[in-house]
């Protein structure tokens, strides 16, 4: 019989995780809603080149490079730095998606 240990290794960095990757969609959604309405333009040129070229491309290449990014940071989430990532992450997403409210309310 083979022991493999819990799927969640540390229950608080993985509601982190889950909540950025929320936000990242959020992000990605609302940058292609934003972008389409002129009101805004995405700062990245690479994601921009994707933007430009296919919303779709854009949304997974987006996702799967944020999910990429988590996915070390929580297996080294015993780490103190892996941890700290995690959470300065969590702060800039939320930045991030409150500027994506304000453009909706203010725009």
């Amino acid at each position: 019989m083979v022991k493999t240990g819990p799927l969640v290794q540390n229950s608080r960095m993985f509601a982190y995780v889950l909540t950025v990757m929320a936000m990242s969609g959020y992000d990605a959604v609302a940058t292609v809603q934003h972008i389409g309405r002129g009101v805004a333009s995405e700062g990245n040129p690479l994601m921009d080149s994707l933007i430009q070229r296919d919303a779709i491309l854009f949304f997974m290449v987006k996702m799967g490079a944020t999910a990429l990014g988590l996915l070390v940071c929580y297996n080294y989430s015993h780490l103190r730095t892996a941890r700290w990532g995690i959470k300065v992450v969590v702060g800039l997403y939320a930045i991030v998606c409150v500027y994506h409210t304000l453009i909706v309310f203010m725009g």
